[in-house]
């Protein structure tokens, strides 16, 4: 089989400038960060989670698996460990585990607890776009 350099550049070119998938902007959370986020007016979602929680880790992996998808590629997710950021947590009255909280600015415009179904999940962060 031959191959036709002109052929071969052109693919290649045309594979480097196709728009990639942006991936989502997940940042642990630090209190400064976050009310940064809430000063400047954007929406954002804030995750509560521990490692010691089953129900958290499964909504954990969730979030991971949706956010592999495109359509959720503009979204800026805080991941908070609810031992290590409690004092914070309970400042914006994030008092219970397996929680996502989307942010509108300083709003808080929902809040889930306890949901690990997938198709659930996925409903709650298309609301944050």
């Amino acid at each position: 089989m031959r191959f036709d350099r002109r052929t071969v550049l052109a693919g290649i070119v045309t594979l480097l400038g196709m728009p990639r998938a942006q991936a989502a902007n997940r940042q642990v959370f630090e209190a400064a960060a976050f009310r940064a986020a809430q000063e400047s007016g954007q929406t954002f979602v804030l995750e509560v989670i521990a490692k010691w929680c089953g129900p958290c880790q499964q909504q954990k992996q969730v979030v991971e698996k949706l956010l592999e998808n495109s359509a959720f590629g503009n979204l800026t997710i805080f991941n908070a460990d609810y031992d290590a950021d409690r004092s914070e947590l309970a400042k914006i009255n994030a008092h219970q585990l397996t929680t996502l909280i989307i942010y509108r600015g300083k709003t808080e415009a929902l809040r889930s607890s306890g949901e690990t179904r997938p198709e659930m999940i996925a409903a709650i962060l298309r609301k944050a776009l």
